[in-house]
């Protein structure tokens, strides 16, 4: 075989090479010349997703920008929408490497994405109804303390924080009227639970959630109360929500305490799913304690009473919460909601 013919040959299998790790092969697609990510990270908050995203950023096939790049831009339920305006999705996508034809892929990551309407989610799905999904999960309660102690640490309000949500704002002010006291997490916990409960139909009848109306928008202190904590921990009604769209084998779910304690196994597992090579044995991770942020930690710690797990056990039996003086009766409601 010649010089010239070898080259040719080689061309070919470069270029057949790139349609299928394009395609199929990579879990992506194309809009407008630009290519869409192959793959999101769409929860959740306070369960390792940055951790998670600065591991696939240091993969030599994965090019996922930090969310930040989106802030100023438009919504991802705008920008999506391509019936309404096609040409925001192809600006909102210049975030993103060109990738297309090349055997790296794009991902991002937006931990509060889990909480899309069916509606977005239905646009996702028809721009790319091969995008993979990896959502990380977190024990629901650890998961709220974590979020609402960082919110404080960080000098957030969380009067006009987490979507301005009418009844949370009403509830806290009034909890502070006449006192200068910070609030605790465990105050914003409970008022979050006060105000979650009349927006959601009973836990019985989830299983039918199946409209944009998947919450009690016609209540009006129900506004955005998609955006608080609590609404994210509900893991089950969200999953159902995105599997009306997206096929069972396009969702990974990962274990945050498996991200911790040892997240070169959970790469390995992500890369597979994404369709990209493993990482090298030697690839440097940081491994966490194995009471990292999970409730045994929080017990330790006395944030959260020593009775809480037994008193979960007692509730497990009775389904019972009529003991409002017992302690850990927080925990105790907020695991019977969820």
């Amino acid at each position: 075989v010649g010089y010239a013919e070898f080259l040719w040959g080689a061309y070919v299998w470069l270029v057949l090479a790139a349609m299928l790790l394009g395609s199929d092969g990579g879990h992506a697609a194309a809009y407008r010349g630009r290519c869409l990510p192959s793959f999101m990270v769409i929860g959740s908050q306070k369960a390792a997703t940055s951790k998670l995203r600065w591991y696939l950023s240091r993969h030599p096939q994965v090019r996922i920008p930090k969310e930040e790049k989106f802030h100023q831009g438009p919504t991802a339920v705008k920008a999506w929408d391509t019936a309404a305006d096609p040409a925001l999705l192809e600006a909102w996508l210049e975030n993103f490497d060109d990738v297309c034809g090349s055997p790296a892929i794009n991902g991002l990551k937006m931990p509060d994405y889990i909480v899309m309407s069916n509606l977005t989610v239905s646009f996702f799905q028809a721009a790319n109804p091969q995008m993979r999904l990896v959502l990380t999960l977190r024990e629901p309660i650890a998961r709220m303390y974590s979020y609402f102690s960082m919110q404080l640490r960080l000098g957030w309000s969380p009067i006009n924080h987490m979507g301005r949500n009418p009844c949370m704002q009403q509830r806290l002010k009034a909890l502070r009227k006449g006192s200068t006291a910070p609030f605790t997490s465990e105050e914003i916990m409970s008022v979050n639970l006060q105000c979650v409960r009349p927006c959601y139909a009973p836990r019985t009848s989830l299983a039918d959630v199946g409209t944009d109306d998947w919450h009690n928008e016609s209540n009006q202190k129900c506004k955005n109360i998609y955006f608080t904590p609590l609404v994210h921990s509900m893991y089950s009604m969200h999953i159902k929500r995105w599997l009306r769209f997206f096929a069972r084998e396009s969702l990974l779910i990962l274990r945050f305490d498996d991200l911790v304690l040892r997240p070169l196994w959970v790469l390995q597992q992500v890369a597979a799913f994404v369709n990209v090579e493993p990482y090298s044995e030697g690839f440097r991770v940081e491994v966490g304690r194995a009471n990292y942020t999970t409730m045994e930690r929080l017990v330790a710690s006395g944030v959260v009473s020593h009775c809480v797990r037994a008193s979960m056990r007692r509730v497990e039996r009775s389904r019972t919460f009529d003991r409002a003086s017992e302690p850990g009766h927080l925990k105790m409601r907020l695991r019977r909601f969820l």
